[in-house]
């Protein structure tokens, strides 16, 4: 008998220590989950859907539709030179010249309708997150376009040659901010806080950038 209650008595003990370390293992879990949601609140003002071992313990949510990081202002220009020709030979006083150009405010950020998840290693704790490539959310003139330009004696700029060519300044102004390298500063930007957060408790952070397509 004495035999029988000292054996319940160390499977007693045993699962204890075990229930103990589970909760224990459990709550740190749970403080990972905590510190990342709060990471990307921080930075991001979303929540990421969360996952732990494929299962998803935390669905994703934003309050607003998106999130401008970096922002710069630009002077674009464009022109026009033409002139009248017959056979290629120049005819004179036909080289018009227009230049139209203005300041443009250049944003860059994330939509963050787009998928940004998190799979949380329950064993280290490291955590890998996939997130949307930054993208242009706006290109906004900010000052008046300035027009520099003569017209030939023979051929005058027209109205509709104006229209086009601020039709082209404003194509231009949106070729400028892909080519800014804004995209790439503002995921600079954003995957460096993270990862300074995540490091300030304990964690490490890799990012895998993915291209989003548009739905058709």
């Amino acid at each position: 008998m004495k035999h029988h209650l000292g054996v319940c008595l160390v499977l007693l003990t045993v699962a204890g220590i075990a229930l103990l370390a589970l909760r224990a293992c459990t709550a740190a879990v749970n403080q990972t989950v905590g510190h990342v949601a709060d990471a990307f609140s921080q930075v991001l003002h979303l929540q990421p859907e969360v996952k732990l071992n494929e299962r998803v313990v935390l669905a994703q949510t934003a309050p607003i539709a998106e999130l401008a990081v970096v922002q710069k202002e630009e002077l674009v220009s464009i022109g026009l030179d033409e002139h009248l020709a017959v056979l290629s030979i120049q005819i004179p006083l036909t080289e018009k010249k227009l230049t139209a150009e203005a300041v443009f405010r250049l944003k860059a950020g994330f939509d963050l309708h787009e998928p940004f998840s998190v799979a949380i290693d329950p064993a280290t704790h490291g955590v890998e997150a996939e997130m949307p490539h930054a993208k242009i959310l706006s290109v906004e003139q900010v000052g008046e376009v300035t027009f520099h330009g003569e017209d030939a004696l023979l051929n005058r700029v027209t109205d509709d040659e104006r229209t086009q060519i601020l039709k082209n300044l404003n194509d231009a102004a949106h070729a400028a901010a892909e080519t800014s390298g804004l995209k790439q500063e503002a995921e600079q930007q954003v995957g460096q806080r993270l990862t300074d957060l995540m490091k300030q408790n304990g964690q490490t952070l890799l990012i895998d950038w993915k291209e989003t397509h548009p739905t058709p």
